[in-house]
């Protein structure tokens, strides 16, 4: 990557990240001010991003995944049948001044792909692999990282439901932050099926269900013992429940988590996250792997083996996906699908970290 200088790269990042105008106390409004949330980036750092860019679509383009370009906006009443309540509330929505009708700005690209491969690609031989390159919008609130228009590359393969196919997602990943020269990063494995079937017990208590599933991803025990006790679980049912927040490690999580319980889903998922981890290990991706079986994004979106991407020199994820079966029937064609996206600015940010640290070493 020797087109990405490291110091500015990095320096950009740390500006938009921790001294966006939103956390600044400015006393005027210049000219040049633009929108909390969203850069500009200069030609050198813009040439970086184009590196980057294609050394990670030539990869997609290896493994036979072909690129396609949804639109930058749709209309709202169509898009909404593939997300979430969180991501369309906070999507930027205006009015088409021709129809009247709502539109929304992308606050996801997995949807417009599901819409696509269920209609436009529907009669198309499986798997379909599919990639791109595109930006999204989403209404952030001002903490470090969380940018409003964020530059994603990703790839989605529809079709497959078996191990191999979670384990391709995961496998494309890691070739691709090898191509850019990244090594010191580590990939977390959950299994959404088996922390659904573990907290399945609140669904009937929604209030409830929302504060234990807080704690989960926070790691809060003593407000999630709480919790517990209003719901009178016998011990056995507690102690499944508080697990969720020591199952994180390495390959010995599966074994603790295959005996933890006796539900018949939670033992399959689990059987087949080992698939995916073995399939890995086999490959020699074993010292990029963790196990994080208390992993609750997406809670209501995933539905089996989830990844989450992390590096040195940025404290927040480049990137993550999983396994999404039910996504594509909301469009109208039903087919077991997984994809995954990468965060091209934060992965520049770790490029020009790494960078750094090799020039601060090599001066002493």
């Amino acid at each position: 990557m020797g087109l990405c200088h490291p110091l500015p790269v990095f320096i950009s990042f740390l500006s938009k990240t921790f001294f966006s105008p939103g956390t600044m106390n400015l006393s005027y409004k210049p000219k040049t001010m633009i929108p909390k949330g969203v850069a500009t980036f200069l030609p050198e750092e813009t040439l970086c991003r184009r590196k980057i860019e294609h050394d990670l679509l030539s990869v997609f383009e290896r493994w036979h995944y072909q690129e396609l370009t949804p639109p930058i906006f749709e209309y709202l009443d169509v898009f909404s049948l593939g997300v979430g309540e969180e991501i369309l509330d906070n999507a930027y929505k205006f009015v088409d001044r021709a129809t009247g009708r709502i539109m929304v700005l992308r606050p996801d690209v997995t949807p417009q792909i599901a819409r696509i491969a269920s209609t436009l690609l529907a009669d198309e031989p499986r798997p379909l692999r599919l990639c791109y390159s595109a930006n999204v919008f989403r209404h952030q609130e001002e903490h470090a990282g969380r940018e409003r228009e964020v530059f994603q590359i990703g790839g989605e393969l529809i079709g497959p439901s078996d191990a191999k196919a979670d384990a391709e997602m995961i496998s494309l990943t890691i070739e691709m932050l090898q191509s850019l020269g990244l090594k010191n990063f580590r990939i977390t494995l959950g299994q959404m099926a088996f922390t659904q079937g573990i907290l399945s017990r609140f669904k009937t208590d929604p209030a409830l269900f929302k504060k234990v599933l807080s704690c989960v991803a926070k790691k809060e025990a003593s407000q999630l013992e709480t919790l517990l006790r209003q719901k009178a679980l016998d011990d056995a049912s507690r102690r499944e429940v508080l697990s969720l927040l020591d199952l994180f490690g390495g390959e010995e999580v599966l074994a603790r988590a295959a005996v933890l319980t006796d539900d018949s889903v939670c033992r399959s998922a689990i059987e087949g996250l080992q698939s995916v981890y073995d399939i890995l290990k086999t490959a020699g991706y074993q010292e990029y792997l963790l196990i994080d079986l208390g992993e609750v994004r997406g809670f209501d979106y995933y539905t089996g083996t989830i990844f989450e991407i992390f590096s040195e020199g940025v404290g927040i994820e480049l990137g993550g996906g999983g396994r999404y079966d039910h996504l594509l029937e909301k469009f109208g064609t039903a087919s077991p699908s997984t994809g995954f996206a990468l965060y091209i600015e934060r992965i520049q940010a770790a490029l020009a970290w790494v960078s750094a640290q090799s020039e601060l070493t090599s001066r002493k």
